[in-house]
């Protein structure tokens, strides 16, 4: 994406869009219970996903490699992994154009390298580290875990660190991309087969919940699925809707549950607290 060339307007609206992005990453990185990802918010420009590379579920899959974004644009064949590197990794010089650090000879780096990364790393799930960096007014994306399974790369550790080719990110500047688009992107990129949702829930995690922790884990994924559904037209929506009116009943049974139990409890404590009867404390004496 081309830097906004000193145009007032364009960086204005850049500056707006990031923020966007930003508070998205702030609302979702809490948010728990996905089938096939795993958020964890690190900072406020950081958030990072854990993939799985293979469904571990009995949810349907899609078999063939093509993608399942829905709208027109994002519907491109995915092409089977590991990809070659010019396919799946911005250029050193596609990186310099971008940056607007061309003539220091710097590209799009992470804050940190990958051999730095701290997160726990294994070889069922791949780590993907999302930033809106605000020198780079643009988020990307970038792997920070089994490169090999992904890329062929031949560049080594420079590659590595470079970040990934994606279409939401590249159009990041000129349609209404937001932070779920961009996960939908990079887990039907990572997990074979691709999920027919790949915003599943994983409904036993939710169910090893109770009380306060299950009334407000089920509040945040309806509120979380509920925006993916309101930004447009997607090919999984019906199974999202059907995920919203499961984890709807289970949070108001919860919700009530929880409720008649402080109720009773109260009762129970007004009980023991009340004062004794005076009339037959006399007529005993």
């Amino acid at each position: 994406m081309p830097t906004p060339n000193g145009n007032p307007e364009k960086i204005r609206d850049r500056k707006a869009r990031l923020t966007t992005f930003l508070n998205d990453i702030l609302r979702v990185g809490s948010v728990q219970g996905f089938k096939y990802f795993h958020l964890y918010m690190r900072g406020r420009e950081e958030l990072m996903a854990t993939v799985m590379n293979k469904p571990m579920a009995i949810t349907p899959m899609i078999l063939s490699p093509a993608s399942s974004y829905g709208r027109e644009e994002f519907s491109k064949t995915i092409k089977a992994l590991p990809r070659n590197e010019d396919s799946l990794i911005l250029s050193s010089r596609t990186q310099k154009r971008l940056s607007g650090y061309g003539y220091m000879n710097v590209g799009l780096p992470p804050a940190s390298p990958s051999d730095r990364e701290i997160m726990p790393m294994d070889d069922e799930s791949t780590l993907f580290l999302l930033a809106g960096y605000a020198r780079y007014s643009c988020p990307y994306v970038w792997v920070r875990s089994n490169h090999d399974r992904l890329v062929l790369t031949g560049d080594g550790e420079k590659a590595r660190d470079s970040p990934l080719k994606l279409k939401s990110t590249a159009l990041w500047g000129s349609e209404d991309i937001r932070l779920w688009d961009i996960l939908e992107e990079i887990v039907m990129m990572n997990t074979e087969p691709q999920p027919s949702n790949p915003f599943a829930i994983d409904l036993p995690y939710f169910q090893s919940l109770s009380g306060l922790d299950a009334i407000l884990a089920t509040a945040a994924m309806i509120h979380f699925l509920q925006r993916v559904l309101d930004c447009g037209h997607h090919e999984f929506d019906d199974a999202i809707l059907a995920d919203v009116r499961q984890l709807t009943a289970m949070h108001f049974d919860m919700a009530y549950s929880m409720r008649r139990r402080l109720v009773k409890g109260d009762a129970a404590n007004a009980e023991s607290t009340s004062p004794p009867n005076t009339a037959s404390s006399t007529q005993t004496r």
